[in-house]
């Protein structure tokens, strides 16, 4: 098994989050929190930590010999093994973009919004609409909005991303695009 360590501060709200997920996901874990440290042990405390990262940026999980250090939930998740909802649905998107001859957006904080407002609008129609556009909440009104949209051909054809930019062409995969302008194509007619 692997070792997991956090190097906390108590009341820091990044660290507690972090703790959050050890306990949902129930990883044996040990934490050290540097603020409870008498003087003399948290000197060497932050002597190991300036070893792990130089700049001691808090908080710091150590899952093997991988060090994580800040505030990156995913980066954490991905190194337990921890598949989330989101995760499960980048990856089974990501296939079906590659089918289709296009990719997820490289740029990971923007995409994992999406995937997010994606499930949060299945929570809430039953359907998964596109996040940048207002729904109905009627399938049958939506149906060209339903993810992957019906103008995303359209969209990367012209402009290399689809309208909210969860999906580029092929030829920007790997590249962090943060926002393209993408003029809206869908005519709602106001009832």
């Amino acid at each position: 098994m692997v070792k997991v360590k956090l190097y906390a501060l108590a009341k820091c709200s990044y660290s507690q989050s972090i703790k959050k997920i050890f306990s949902e996901f129930q990883v044996d874990y040990s934490c050290i929190e540097i603020d409870r440290l008498p003087v003399v042990e948290l000197k060497q405390v932050l002597a190991a930590m300036r070893l792990l990262n130089s700049q001691v940026i808090f908080p710091i999980v150590v899952v093997g010999n991988q060090v994580i250090a800040g505030h990156n939930l995913q980066a954490i998740r991905d190194a337990l093994g921890i598949r989330t909802e989101i995760a499960q649905l980048r990856d089974r998107l990501a296939v079906l973009a590659g089918k289709k001859g296009y990719c997820l957006n490289a740029n990971r904080e923007k995409t994992l919004r999406l995937l997010h407002a994606l499930l949060l609008n299945r929570d809430r129609y039953g359907y998964m609409a596109c996040p940048c556009r207002a729904a109905s909440g009627r399938r049958e009104r939506d149906l060209d909005i339903i993810c992957p949209c019906l103008y995303r051909w359209a969209d990367i054809a012209e402009y290399g991303s689809c309208y909210c930019g969860l999906y580029v062409a092929q030829e920007w995969d790997g590249v962090e695009l943060e926002q393209i302008h993408v003029p809206e194509r869908r005519v709602v007619e106001c009832q």
